[in-house]
């Protein structure tokens, strides 16, 4: 074998020196040192409408999984149901959970991927597993149809003889995939499993009880929030499903504007029973107004939900970084100004324009005083018997 040598040529030495200035350069241009300091960091803050995940710890069969428990577990979760415990995102490749283990968006971050790929299925709606495979030491599970179409690469094809006529092979309805995916990861090998041990690893994700649409979106709220609902009470910081959980529908909407800001109250209760008027922001509620026949009406404006929905999910680190109101109250900002806090604009010396069909009105010219002579260039009065000198000639004498 022979030895590379490590001798380095005058011409080699110079394109190297050269190539390390070029990057030395191109690193002091590109990033000064004077700019680290105007750098601030922009970060997402974990939503506060998801209820904290929290791991399971089911006992697992030491023992592999058998052709017979496999056909039993497709029978017992093919078409079962149940109410999502937190919202799923689209796309793939979907959601992974590990058995009594984290949960994770594939390499991503579980609330990020929610705003980059968009939500499958919200807090509490109810959930169809559609499909059910075996893949190693994993399950993959399918919501609501899937992420992907069922036949993703058949539907380009088509077949025919004639050149201007094919028919397609599968047939595309056209309608994009609103379902998730989940992927249940074990260590080593899918153990020998039962459908209600399946169901009870998959409980942070998916609930399999019996129970009404109410009683599961409010499992997943804090304490607090849930016994307002199931009391049915609203509170000041709800939102619209919340108040409609709690209240049901209205019976009279009205939108109005407080100024700048624009709101839609909705009306429960006629004379002489209570009425209340709950007055909304966007989605968030802002005011509540409880009114009772000959006394005086009570206004609750403070948010009493203790911040759990926040009006900006997204948090800015910087200098001057603003903070939210109390109540949440949100409308159109003013425009912007160059004036500082205080400062009148000046009065504007600007003559109106004119348009050039509008006739314009000669100004007069000033009057001299009494015994002095007008001042202004003098104009040459021409001599008697000669003729007056012709524009052109006057500006040649100039």
């Amino acid at each position: 074998m022979r030895e590379r040598s490590s001798h380095v040529g005058p011409i080699q030495s110079a394109v190297r020196s050269g190539a390390r200035a070029a990057v030395l350069l191109f690193a002091a241009t590109a990033f000064p040192v004077a700019s680290v300091s105007q750098v601030f960091i922009v970060s997402r803050e974990k939503p506060k409408g998801i209820p904290d995940y929290k791991p399971t710890h089911v006992v697992l069969d030491p023992r592999p999984l058998t052709p017979a428990v496999r056909e039993q577990l497709v029978r017992g979760l093919m078409a079962e149901q149940g109410f999502a415990m937190r919202p799923l995102p689209l796309g793939t490749p979907g959601l992974t959970l590990h058995a009594n283990g984290d949960l994770a968006f594939g390499k991503d971050d579980y609330y990020d991927s929610l705003v980059r790929k968009g939500i499958s299925v919200k807090t509490g709606e109810r959930v169809s597993i559609t499909n059910v495979k075996f893949e190693g030491k994993t399950i993959v599970f399918d919501f609501n149809g899937g992420p992907e179409r069922k036949h993703k690469f058949l539907r380009h094809l088509s077949i025919g003889g004639d050149p201007n006529y094919t028919a397609p092979v599968v047939q595309d309805d056209g309608v994009l995939p609103t379902g998730s995916r989940l992927t249940l990861v074990f260590d080593k090998f899918i153990p020998d499993v039962s459908a209600e041990d399946v169901q009870a690893l998959l409980a942070p994700v998916l609930d399999f009880r019996t129970k009404t649409p109410v009683e599961a979106y409010t499992a997943t709220l804090p304490p607090k929030l849930r016994d307002a609902i199931l009391n049915h009470q609203a509170l000041v910081g709800m939102n619209r499903k919340m108040v409609t959980y709690a209240l049901g529908a209205p019976e009279n909407k009205v939108r109005e504007k407080d100024g700048q800001m624009p709101y839609e109250e909705w009306i429960y209760g006629s004379t002489p029973k209570p009425v209340q008027f709950v007055r909304f922001n966007g989605d968030r509620c802002i005011r509540i107004e409880t009114a009772l026949y000959g006394r005086t009406p009570t206004i609750r404006t403070e948010d009493e939900t203790d911040g759990y929905l926040s009006p900006h999910p997204i948090h800015t680190i910087s200098e001057g970084d603003a903070v939210a109101s109390s109540n949440g109250e949100r409308g159109p900002a003013a425009a912007p100004s160059l004036r500082r806090p205080g400062e009148d604009l000046p009065q504007s010396s600007m003559q109106p324009v004119h348009n050039p069909t509008d006739p314009v009105k000669a100004s007069p010219l000033p009057t001299a005083p009494s015994g002095h002579a007008p001042t202004g260039p003098a104009t040459p009065t021409p001599a008697a018997g000669s003729t007056p000198a012709t524009p052109a000639q006057q500006l040649s004498t100039k």
